[in-house]
């Protein structure tokens, strides 16, 4: 039973520390030819957890980008708790009045279970 409220307090502070991380560090452009380009990051226990999937929306379509995570090697700080990502897609056409919009999906739902027996009063 310790463990599990261990387990949603680390689960928690995960969380509270993510918070809007990944939107707020989402920075995307493109060459005004055929190529989107985003970069952004997540805390690297929240990945573990949830595994972002960055996600772009036109008056059209949502399509999952293409993205790969950044080295540890290409960071001056070791210590960087963030994965740090660049995402990519291919696009036919850009134009006036055609907006883009940028969602995250998890990859997983977090899944916590307790075990309780129910005619246990918990006194000896």
């Amino acid at each position: 039973m310790k463990g599990f409220f261990i387990f949603l307090l680390n689960l928690s502070l995960v969380f509270s520390d993510q918070g809007d991380v990944p939107m707020k560090s989402l920075r995307c452009h493109n060459d005004y030819n055929s190529l989107v380009t985003c970069t952004w990051k997540e805390h690297s226990e929240a990945h573990a957890l949830l595994g972002l999937t960055l996600y772009q929306r036109d008056d059209i379509e949502n399509e999952k980008m293409h993205c790969k995570k950044k080295l540890k090697e290409d960071f001056h700080d070791a210590a960087d708790p963030y994965n740090h990502w660049i995402c990519w897609k291919t696009v036919n056409y850009f134009g006036i009045g055609v907006y883009d919009y940028y969602s995250f999906k998890p990859k997983q739902i977090p899944e916590a279970q307790l075990k309780v027996h129910l005619f246990q009063n918990g006194k000896k």
